[in-house]
């Protein structure tokens, strides 16, 4: 075959695929059906013989007509099989679907075990610094107050020592002799001056 007759058979091959559409006249309508039924059923006589395949074939008619083809010896009992693959497709699918959804399920699960997981953490975390800040707190405060019993303990040893020394001044110092009266005039030697001059 030439490259141009293979050419011209697969554009009328598209030119017949775009012209399929319903036969307007209701004879050539019967007509058609009529070849191309009989090519159908032929096609499915062959499938059955050289695959080994339960072939079944029902073509009605828009009067109501019913055509059909088994292999087998009745599209009967091709029904069967084909209802019991079809309950396992049907089955399958939804072993799929219930998995699928399950798998939505435990995202969602997990998206709101992993969101409450965040925000307890979180919260435990906001907890946890609050702890911390007031544990600093506590801290500088007992700082503080060690800070001022140190400096009270100063303050009250630093009073004993001015006590210890008013005390001291007033029993006239370490001799043990008391202090000359404060109404006593001083010995600055005005007195003796005082004498001199009478005598002189």
């Amino acid at each position: 075959m030439s490259a141009r007759s293979t050419a011209s058979a697969s554009e009328k091959m598209e030119e017949v695929k775009k012209k399929i559409r319903r036969i307007e006249n209701p004879a050539a309508r019967q007509v058609t059906f009529s070849k191309r039924r009989r090519s159908l059923l032929k096609k499915a006589q062959e499938l059955a013989v050289l695959c080994d395949a339960s072939v079944g074939l029902v073509a009605i008619t828009e009067s109501g007509k019913v055509h059909e083809f088994s292999s087998t010896g009745s599209v009967k009992d091709i029904f069967p099989k084909y209802n019991d693959h079809s309950m396992k497709v049907e089955k399958h699918f939804d072993v799929k679907r219930l998995e699928s959804e399950n798998a939505n399920d435990r995202n969602v699960t997990s998206n709101i075990r992993d969101k409450a997981l965040e925000e307890l953490t979180s919260s435990e975390l906001g907890r946890i610094q609050g702890l911390l800040q007031s544990v600093r707190r506590e801290r500088k405060l007992k700082e503080h107050i060690t800070k001022l019993q140190a400096e009270t303990k100063s303050l009250m040893e630093e009073n004993k020592k001015l006590k210890e020394e008013m005390a001291e001044m007033l029993t006239g110092g370490s001799g043990g002799q008391p202090d000359a009266e404060p109404n006593s005039p001083e010995d600055d030697g005005s007195f003796d001056v005082t004498l001199r001059l009478g005598y002189l």
